[in-house]
């Protein structure tokens, strides 16, 4: 199947073969992305920027309030959680029995139950972040995509707002839990119902903020990780260094002369390096774990910054209230006048005590 469209940003035409009606293509002259319409061939007469029938995108986006409230946003915990543990087993399995006789396989086998524990932990917080890498590229790749043609309307009003978000509701569903769909489609809908930019653009930043939260929330539980595993590291040192001594008092009680109390010293000093190896597991995965954590949480901020410019490029400089603009412009002149004149008289105020 061949489908020949005419691309609504640079008016150029291009074959896109394979690509039925409702499928996001990437122009080739231009490089921008856009939604194949249906009806066929746009250089045969379609309009260029026609919306598709309903009927040719059966496909509709879920509401963006269901995102929100069931976590969708966020990689899923149980799930990584139980791609964790087949990954410890085959961990263990493909990789700790053969080397069992190596100071490798000893060190994560044979320290009893914690190295097992900081294993699956650590391995949890892998599975999570490439989880979170995979749909922060997803979502990086979004910005590149118009959400807001211009072939549809050069401003946003109240009136063509409908226009708009019934294009938004036919996109692919790949764009459901992004956070830029996510703040354009409630702009949108608030501008809709309110007709007033700036309550929009306090919309805006409030989504933003928001925003903002959901990222630093998602990363909870890798901190908690990150500081559990060093506790089971210390926390299995006190257990071989308990059981050391413990095992030394008892030599001791029993030893007959010299040779014997020597020997169980040497258990001990055994028994402390094989207690200290539990923290030095748990360091090195913490280290293992810090580093990406914190960079992919840059990699999501520096994303959020490039949605507010999205946002504030493509969506605020096109809003258009009509009259209501000009009489907000005005409301704001008054208003900022009311505040410089309190601020003149609290100033001759402070200068002139006891002047009435």
């Amino acid at each position: 199947m061949e489908s020949q469209q005419t691309c609504p940003h640079c008016a150029a035409t291009a074959d896109f073969p394979g690509a039925g009606p409702g499928s996001v293509a990437d122009c080739p002259s231009c490089d921008r992305s856009f939604v194949l319409p249906g009806g066929g061939k746009s250089g045969s007469g379609a309009e260029v920027g026609v919306l598709p029938a309903a009927g040719d995108l059966p496909l509709r986006l879920p509401d963006p309030e269901r995102s929100i409230d069931g976590h969708s946003r966020d990689v899923s915990l149980t799930r990584t959680g139980l791609i964790a543990v087949g990954a410890t087993a085959v961990f263990y399995v493909a990789l700790v029995l053969p080397l069992s006789g190596t100071y490798f396989g000893a060190l994560f086998g044979a320290r009893g139950w914690v190295p097992y524990v900081i294993s699956y932990l650590s391995i949890w917080c892998g599975v999570l972040l490439a989880a979170k890498y995979v749909r922060v590229r997803r979502r990086v790749r979004a910005l590149a995509f118009d959400f807001l043609p211009e072939t549809i309307a050069d401003e946003l009003t109240p009136e063509n707002v409908p226009v708009f978000l019934d294009y938004l509701s036919r996109l692919p569903g790949q764009f459901s839990e992004d956070f830029l769909f996510q703040r354009i489609r409630r702009s949108l809908e608030h501008f809709q119902s309110r007709g007033r930019v700036s309550e929009t653009v306090d919309q805006l930043r409030l989504d933003s903020e928001r925003d903002e939260g959901i990222v630093e929330s998602s990363y909870t539980m890798l901190r908690v990780f990150i500081w559990a595993i060093p506790i089971l590291g210390f926390i299995g040192t006190v257990l071989g260094i308990g059981a050391s001594v413990s095992g030394f008092s008892e030599a001791v009680a029993s030893a007959a002369d010299l040779d014997v109390m020597k020997d169980s010293i040497g258990v001990v000093t055994t028994g402390l390096g094989v207690a200290f190896d539990t923290t030095l597991i748990a360091l090195v995965m913490s280290i293992f774990i810090m580093v990406p954590t914190s960079s992919l949480q840059k990699t999501e901020e520096d994303y959020l910054a490039r949605v507010d410019d999205y946002c504030q490029r493509r969506l605020v400089a096109r809003l258009s209230d009509g009259a209501g603009s000009g009489q907000a412009s005005e409301g704001s002149l008054d208003a900022a006048a009311d505040r410089l004149v309190s601020k003149v008289i609290e100033a001759l105020d402070r200068r002139m005590p006891g002047v009435d």
